[in-house]
């Protein structure tokens, strides 16, 4: 379901991409332009690992990546791994109970979003009103999993990684 949700966002805005920022400068880029996809995981401004993807004629073909440069390493991925993990990252807890079974509060500011809460605060996130995707999390369990948004581009903005 969450993947097709991106994919139409890719189409859309002829492309999509939006980067959560972790704790520890881990940031996930998630992305899609033209027939390109991908989830890469880049810390302290070195990508870590990253999976690359081509949708043509309904066929995926994916590729998991570690390293840069020299170091770089290709292999074949599992057909579809690519679109997956996108969505899992971009529509994050979205599709847990504390959230798809409440309304959520709408806050007006510079990034339009519902915020849903969990218990006293145990849990909180934030879906773009505009793009319907996670673009704040915190868990008071797991502070590791926190993130926020650190950017959304669409169209020419957004650049396909390769």
């Amino acid at each position: 379901m969450f993947e097709e949700e991106f994919m139409k966002l890719v189409q859309q805005y002829q492309g999509f991409e939006i980067v959560h920022a972790y704790r520890d400068d881990v940031d996930h880029y998630l992305g899609g332009k033209n027939d390109h996809y991908w989830h890469v995981i880049m810390k302290n401004g070195k990508i870590r690992e990253s999976y690359a993807a081509f949708f043509k004629d309904g066929i995926w073909k994916d590729q998991y990546i570690t390293g840069e440069g020299s170091k770089r390493k290709v292999k074949e991925a599992d057909p579809g791994i690519t679109i997956k993990k996108i969505a899992a990252e971009a529509y994050l807890a979205q599709d847990e109970n504390w959230v798809k079974d409440k309304k959520g509060t709408l806050i007006e500011e510079e990034q339009p979003r519902i915020h849903y809460v969990k218990g006293f605060g145990d849990k909180a996130l934030d879906v773009s009103k505009q793009y319907g995707v996670s673009i704040a999390f915190n868990d008071l369990d797991d502070n590791a999993g926190a993130f926020h948004v650190r950017f959304i581009n669409t169209g020419d903005e957004v650049n396909i990684f390769e």
